[in-house]
């Protein structure tokens, strides 16, 4: 039974994808700290993105010289480049300090996107310029965050039917923008590809995550139907896994369906979560 729960395990990751945004707008909640960098011992942060810039804002614990209290602050940031599931990014904002004076600051952020799961993680580096009541006072900037991550696609809860295993099953109710010139046929390949993309590398990461505990571990996906509705989409599938447990010797293996959940991310998709069949 415990390899079989663990097999399970394994396939509930049938999922990942570079989490990138969304042509939807995406809500992001999070928590971070300068790391010792800075007076922002630890902070929250709410923040939304639509395309490539996000704007966000957020309020601070600050253990400054002779100023301990909250700080609040604001910034806008714009994506610049992408890497497999890490995004770079220029940012600016402002805060302010518990001593009534200004922080200006510019730099840029990186952040990674947890395959498929709603959680990310980012770091900011940068220079800032506090105005002081005496003078102008530079000096540098770090952030360390993890954000929870909702779609307003997903919030919206846009009804998308369920698509069938057959493989030649799709069921289409939308379209891609004008601009991509794309045809029903290429929309659908397009999901199809992602969800792929996105089980064939969450299992990667998986089967690197149960390395300690299973060797020759070889899956194989096989993709189903398709079912877009405006700018969502769905796409069944299944895997199929075998490995040797290490403890024993014994090979072990199972089948296991599931559907992967998609959202437009500009002419293309983008997978944003996963179902297990039975679940």
């Amino acid at each position: 039974m415990r390899p079989f729960l663990a097999l399970t395990v394994l396939a509930s990751a049938l999922a990942a994808s570079s989490a990138s945004n969304a042509s939807a707008a995406d809500i992001r909640l999070g928590l971070n700290t300068s790391a010792a960098l800075g007076c922002q011992i630890v902070g929250l942060r709410a923040g939304v993105q639509s395309e490539k810039i996000s704007v966000y804002g957020q309020v601070s614990y600050c253990n400054a010289q002779n100023a301990t209290g909250a700080s609040f602050g604001g910034g806008v940031s714009y994506d610049v480049a992408q890497f497999s599931n890490f995004k770079l990014y220029l940012l600016g904002g402002i805060d302010t300090l518990p001593s009534g004076s200004l922080a200006a600051n510019l730099g840029v952020g990186t952040r990674y996107s947890t395959p498929l799961l709603p959680v990310e993680g980012y770091i900011e580096a940068g220079a800032q310029l506090i105005r002081g009541t005496l003078a102008n006072v530079p000096g540098p900037r770090l952030s360390l965050g993890v954000n929870y991550r909702l779609s307003v696609e997903n919030l919206q809860g846009t009804l998308v039917p369920d698509p069938k295993q057959e493989s030649t099953s799709v069921q289409y109710a939308g379209a891609a923008p004008v601009d991509c010139k794309l045809t029903q046929e290429q929309d659908v390949a397009s999901a199809r590809g992602t969800a792929s993309s996105a089980a064939s590398a969450g299992l990667s990461d998986a089967a690197g995550g149960f390395g300690a505990v299973y060797g020759n571990i070889n899956y194989t996906v096989s993709v189903g139907g398709v079912s877009i509705s405006g700018n969502s989409a769905k796409v069944s599938g299944s895997v199929k896994i075998s490995a040797t447990q290490r403890s024993n010797g014994e090979n072990v293996g199972g089948t296991f369906g599931g559907t992967i959940n998609l959202t437009r991310d500009g002419c293309g998709w983008r997978a944003t979560g996963y179902t297990q069949s039975g679940s």
